[in-house]
């Protein structure tokens, strides 16, 4: 479900306000920016989450402005920006009800996090929706289940214009890095080193803003640095991201029963277990759905997609599903070409070639993904006479 927008007053004129903040503002996630001259005079859409003012001692009392707009919009946080750094009235000003005092023009990086850290504050007070989490896991290694979630991430950013976070929890082998072609840099292990001082403002700066349209939490291209992250290290980092996207989407290493991967899992709302046709991955996805549920784990989150179908292949569908005693959720087809191409090229299928069969099926999974129901029977593919196989 989406989180909360959001919504940013700033009681001044626009040229009172320095534009690099205000540019930082513009383009955060989930947030929509009003300025007015008044607020207690204009007539908002939707009465507004923040609150910044401009602290002008010379024209009007701050103190009595801020205590009238709190009785106004008791909900709002009030963020004061102001060039009086004067001990008592910054004293004074936190009394009637300012939530942050800024200096003006406003340290950019303290802004972006004082209004990160509202959002998690309405978060744990129960005001937003936090957001949802999928995760990928192979039933072996080399079935293509980081092709999928890449262009699972992508393809919902696109298509729910929402914040979407792509986490690479295969910490040995990162390759979401390389379908992504980002360089090496900051990866989940910074988080982890400096776990003591874990905040929005760090967390930020580990994540990489992609192209595609999606945030990127990387795996660290050194397999050996993967010991220094332990499942309390995942567990605040799966905590905190639930609060500030909307979707997390999670690529997980195959048929793993390690702790991060186990907490990752835990944070999942969906688990798809990735299998092909083969008997050995078949077996294998039975196992370990077995073995997740013997932990605790829901069954009802934990679906089966099979990736690279072939028509005509040894098993059919029906021998799959009466192994693993449930109905398969997706077909992927087999589109071997175009995936290697896309890969080859760093840029995911559902860009590179968006009119592709395999690009088409993962935006029809995205769809199904989010709402099940919507699709009734459809599950990616028709057979003859276009019904759903």
């Amino acid at each position: 479900m989406p989180q909360e927008t959001l919504y940013i007053a700033l009681e001044m004129e626009r040229d009172a306000f320095d534009n690099k903040a205000l540019k930082a503002l513009e383009s955060l996630d989930q947030t929509k920016l009003t300025l007015c001259a008044d607020l207690t005079r204009e007539k908002l859409a939707d009465d507004p989450t923040i609150i910044m003012i401009d602290d002008r001692p010379e024209e009007i009392d701050t103190v009595s402005r801020v205590r009238t707009l709190k009785r106004k919009f008791s909900g709002a946080e009030v963020f004061v920006v102001s060039t009086d750094q004067r001990p008592q009235h910054i004293v004074n000003l936190m009394k009637s009800g300012v939530s942050e005092y800024l200096g003006n023009p406003p340290d950019i990086h303290e802004l972006i996090t004082a209004i990160e850290e509202i959002r998690i504050k309405r978060a744990n007070a129960g005001q937003v929706v936090q957001g949802t989490t999928y995760s990928f896991v192979g039933s072996k290694g080399g079935l293509g289940s980081t092709v999928l979630a890449v262009n699972a991430a992508v393809s919902l950013a696109a298509k729910s214009r929402q914040s979407v976070l792509l986490c690479d929890m295969s910490l040995q082998s990162g390759d979401a890095s390389v379908l992504l072609d980002v360089p090496a840099g900051r990866t989940i292990v910074d988080l982890s080193r400096n776990i003591h001082r874990f905040d929005v403002s760090l967390f930020r700066g580990a994540v990489t803003r992609h192209k595609a349209g999606i945030d990127f939490l990387a795996a660290p291209p050194d397999p050996e640095d993967s010991s220094d992250v332990n499942a309390d290290h995942a567990a605040q980092i799966f905590d905190l991201s639930n609060k500030l996207y909307e979707h997390v989407v999670v690529d997980c290493p195959a048929m793993s029963l390690d702790p991060c991967t186990l907490t990752a899992l835990q944070a999942s709302d969906r688990i798809f277990i990735v299998t092909d046709l083969s008997v050995t991955a078949v077996r294998n996805a039975s196992r370990y759905r077995d073995l997740i549920e013997k932990i605790g784990f829901d069954p009802s989150r934990i679906e089966f997609v099979i990736n690279r179908y072939i028509k005509g292949s040894a098993l059919s569908i029906e021998e799959v599903e009466s192994t693993l005693k449930k109905k398969i959720f997706w077909l992927f087809p087999n589109d071997f070409i175009n995936v290697v191409s896309s890969i080859n090229r760093g840029t995911p299928l559902v860009n590179f070639q968006p009119g592709a069969v395999l690009s088409k099926n993962i935006n029809e999974f995205v769809d199904k993904m989010q709402n099940p129901s919507a699709c009734g029977n459809y599950r990616g593919l028709k057979g003859t006479f276009g019904k759903a196989i």
